[in-house]
């Protein structure tokens, strides 16, 4: 894999010499991810709101219709505050206690952690309050299952399509109950900074993008494919302006959020977290990405919901871990009882690949560089604003729909093993 690497970087610098029109032909065809080719379906489509504003409405709109269905239902609106003047930010809740009174289990469905992520999150939500919360399935096999949407938990991100907070933070590196994470180090990050935190302004055809496939194979052949993807991907405590920066405290959402909600997973001796991501992995493919657990009864937990499907447990050369993640926040918001943390991803670069994750890597670094440093020009900042949405949100209706699809049999299958599982221990 190497070599041939290393003979697409060498003809990708001979393309170079074309100029720009050479440049972006070579950069499209090294980089550009295919989709397996869909049916039409108009209906699944329909589901995908690219506004936040749009999105916010019709979740509240389905929220109205389900608490008007079911008793108890409880609904909050958690404000977040934008230093910048954005208007209108909030992470909505929707909260189905056990209809049957017998509180076993707790299904969360969660999007939009990482903002630019949301649109696909929050279509999926809606598709899964549609057709998953039915009076057949809560009145009947998951009567003791309480269920609890979360929309938006990064509103400003999902409303100016960036991945991180107002502050720049991950919010899947910043969820903590010990202050420790903030003072944690990330010891290869160091590596890696001069690489992926440039400090000039943002320019596609700069030197240093024009040879970046080159510099990131030289690093590679230095230190290895998985201590730099491990570099990267974990989180950072450090460097506020850096990508994958986890924050210095507890986000304001997470500090008003954990309060809401640790009655409701208390209130039940199971819980579940499925937490709604885009970006890493096989393009088009549903990924279970799950961390290996160090309690066993999580693992059976996990095997039984997800029975028939396939789970990576973090054992393929290409999976990291991160610190500060939100789906293990939650368990730790419990006093006693289980909490199964569990991730869909929904690939869209290759990122499992070596050119896929080079390119995911050299997308997220130019758009932060924007943010803080400025663009080279307007066509600069379009260009990698348009590839820094594509890569988190592809506009292709192929895409679009196989999420749709995929979504719904899994939802399916889950909901199936779950009531076939009996009542919670």
């Amino acid at each position: 894999m190497t070599l041939k690497l290393l003979w697409r970087a060498v003809a990708g610098l001979a393309v170079l010499a074309l100029g720009a029109a050479g440049w972006s032909a070579w950069r499209l065809a090294t980089y550009a991810p295919r989709d397996t080719p869909q049916p039409a379906d108009p209906a699944a489509l329909a589901w995908y709101l690219d506004d936040y504003a749009a999105a916010r409405a019709d979740f509240l709109a389905r929220g109205d219709a389900l608490a008007a269905r079911y008793a108890g239902v409880e609904r909050f609106a958690i404000p977040v505050p934008s230093a910048s003047g954005v208007p209108g930010l909030f992470v909505d809740g929707l909260y189905i206690p056990a209809q049957s009174g017998s509180k076993q289990r707790l299904l969360l469905v969660t999007s939009g952690v990482h903002g630019v992520e949301g649109p696909t999150g929050s279509a999926v939500q809606r598709l899964f309050m549609d057709e998953f919360l039915t009076p057949t399935a809560l009145g009947g096999p998951l009567a003791d299952t309480g269920v609890l949407l979360l929309h938006a938990l990064n509103p400003y991100g999902f409303a100016r399509y960036r991945r991180f907070t107002e502050n720049n933070v991950d919010l899947n590196r910043n969820a903590s109950t010990d202050d420790a994470l903030y003072r944690s180090v990330n010891a290869g990050y160091p590596v890696v900074d001069p690489l992926i935190n440039p400090t000039e302004p943002a320019a596609v055809g700069a030197p240093a993008n024009r040879f970046f496939l080159l510099r990131a194979v030289a690093m590679l052949a230095q230190h290895g494919m998985r201590p730099l993807r491990q570099a990267v991907l974990q989180g950072q405590y450090q460097k506020p302006e850096g990508i994958y920066f986890g924050g210095q405290a507890l986000e304001p959402q997470y500090r008003a959020l954990g309060p809401v909600i640790a009655p409701l997973l208390n209130a039940y001796p199971l819980s579940m977290a499925i937490d709604l991501h885009t970006g890493y992995g096989a393009r088009g493919t549903l990924h279970l990405f799950f961390d290996p657990p160090q309690d066993p009864r999580v693992r059976q937990g996990l095997e039984t919901a997800f029975s028939g499907l396939p789970i990576d447990w973090g054992s393929g050369s290409d999976f990291y871990t991160v610190t500060g993640d939100f789906a293990s926040w939650l368990g730790r918001l419990r006093q006693g009882g289980l909490h199964l943390p569990a991730v869909f991803e929904y690939g869209t670069m290759d990122s499992q690949t070596t050119l896929g994750a080079i390119k995911s890597l050299h997308v997220t670094l130019l758009e932060n560089q924007g943010v803080f440093h400025g663009y080279a020009s307007p066509a600069d900042e379009a260009a990698i604003r348009r590839d820094y949405r594509e890569m988190f949100y592809p506009s292709s209706p192929d895409w679009r729909t196989k999420v749709i699809h995929d979504s719904r049999a899994v939802f399916a299958r889950v909901l199936a093993n779950w009531a076939a599982a009996g009542t919670a221990r």
